[in-house]
C-alpha cells in the first residue's frame, strides 16, 4: 500500500529532494498534489501528472492526503502546518519546523487538538558522518566525551543564501538553515537537557541575514558541545572533533570514509587520568605511564542505518502503526529553544539559561 502525499511549496528541495525519494519504488509513498502561489512550480508539478492548485482552499477540498509535506518559506510553515493539520491530515514541514519556538508550540498544540501527527524534516540524523560518530561514542571508544565540535565550513559565500534563504522576513539565515541541522544532531546524540546557550550570529557578507553562527552549549552532565557554521571559510576545519577522557575522534567533512581517532591506551587512576588531562605535556612527555596511541583510521560505509531514505520508511512504519516517530514534536521543540536563545545570547552578549 502507497500512502498519498500532498505537497505545500514545489521549490527546489521538495521538487528536486523529496518527489525524487517518494517516486522510488522502494519508498511506499505516492506524490497526488501540490499548492503552489509559483506559476512555475505548478507547471513543473503538472509536467510531472501532478495535479495542481494556486490555493490552500482548493489543495486541502482535493484531499485524500494520507500526509501533507510543507516546503515554503520558513515563514510560512506553522501557518501551513496548521491549516493542514486543522483540515484533517497529518504533516511533516521542511526544516526548520518554524521560525521560533513560540511557532512551534502553538503547533504540537493544533497536532493535540486535531491528533494529526506533526513532524519535521530532520533527515541529516542519517548522515552516515554522524552515525558513525555517534556509534563510536555510544561503544566507548573514546571513554567518556567532554567536548563535542560540530562545523560545517562553506567557500560559498553569498551562494549559500540564495533565494528567500538571504531574507530576514522570511526567515532565512545560516542558523536556521544549516545551524537546525546540527543542533538537532548534538542534541539526538547527547539525549539530555541544555543548561546553557552562548553564541555568536552574525552577517559578514550577508546584508539580512546571519551567514556565521558559533553556538556553545553546556549540558547537565558537564559535557560541553560547540557548532559552527560559516559561508565564507578558505580554511575549513574539521566536520567533527570529539575529546573524551580516553581519546579523541576527528572526521574531516561530511561523506568523509574513515573516522581518525587517537586513544590513551594505559590503564591509570581517575587521579592519573585527570593529571594527564590537566597537562598534555606531562602526558606525551612520560611515554611509559600516559602513552597516547597514534590515529587509527576506521572506516565507514553507508549501513542501511546511513541514507535520508529511512526517515520516510519510519513514516510509513508510524503510519501503519508498526514504529515509533524518530523525529518528535517534543524535540524539534527543545531544538527550537535552544536556536532562540542562541540568537538571544548573540544579541545581548550573555550566556542564556535554559
Amino acid at each position: 500500500m502507497n500512502y498519498k502525499v500532498g505537497f505545500i511549496g514545489f521549490g527546489g528541495m521538495i521538487s528536486g529532494y523529496h518527489y525524487v525519494t517518494i517516486s522510488r519504488d522502494d519508498i511506499p509513498f505516492e506524490a497526488t498534489a501540490v499548492f503552489d502561489i509559483d506559476p512555475e512550480a505548478r507547471a513543473n508539478a503538472e509536467s510531472k501528472g501532478l495535479r495542481v492548485f494556486d490555493n490552500p482552499e482548493d489543495f486541502f477540498a482535493y484531499g485524500g492526503y494520507d500526509l501533507v509535506v510543507v516546503g515554503t518559506a520558513n515563514n510560512y510553515h506553522a501557518e501551513m502546518a496548521c491549516r493542514a493539520m486543522e483540515a484533517g491530515f497529518n504533516v511533516m514541514t521542511e526544516k526548520p519546523a518554524a521560525r521560533c519556538a513560540e511557532e512551534v508550540e502553538r503547533m504540537i498544540a493544533v497536532s493535540k487538538k486535531t491528533g494529526k501527527l506533526f513532524t519535521v524534516h530532520q533527515n541529516r540524523r542519517w548522515d552516515p558522518d554522524f552515525l558513525k560518530i555517534r556509534q563510536a561514542i555510544s561503544d566507548g571508544m573514546i571513554g567518556k566525551p567532554w567536548m563535542i565540535e560540530s562545523r560545517i565550513h562553506s567557500k560559498n559565500g553569498n551562494g549559500d543564501m540564495y533565494g528567500w534563504r538571504g531574507m530576514k522576513d522570511h526567515g532565512g539565515g545560516m542558523l536556521l538553515d544549516w545551524g537546525v541541522h546540527m543542533l538537532d544532531q548534538l542534541l539526538y546524540m547527547t539525549a539530555e537537557p541544555v543548561k546553557t546557550v552562548s553564541a555568536t550570529v552574525r552577517p559578514l557578507w550577508s546584508e539580512e541575514v546571519d551567514d556565521y553562527a558559533k553556538v556553545i552549549l553546556t549540558f547537565e552532565s558537564g559535557l560541553t558541545a560547540q557548532m559552527e557554521v560559516s559561508t565564507y571559510n578558505p580554511i575549513p576545519l574539521p566536520r567533527w572533533i570529539v575529546y573524551g577522557d580516553r581519546g579523541a575522534l576527528m572526521m574531516n567533512e561530511i561523506g568523509d570514509p574513515t573516522v581518525k581517532v587517537r586513544r590513551i591506551s594505559a590503564d591509570r587512576s581517575d587521579t592519573e587520568k585527570a593529571k594527564a588531562f590537566e597537562d598534555w605535556k606531562v602526558v606525551l612527555r612520560d611515554q611509559s605511564r600516559h602513552r597516547i596511541e597514534g590515529f587509527e583510521e576506521l572506516e565507514t560505509d553507508r549501513t542501511p542505518g546511513g541514507t535520508w531514505h529511512n526517515l520516510y520508511r519510519n513514516l510509513y512504519g508510524v503510519l501503519s502503526g508498526t514504529e515509533e516517530l524518530n523525529v518528535k514534536p517534543e524535540q524539534v521543540l527543545a531544538c527550537m529553544k535552544v536556536i532562540d536563545a542562541a540568537f538571544l545570547s548573540s544579541r545581548e552578549g550573555i550566556t542564556v539559561r535554559l
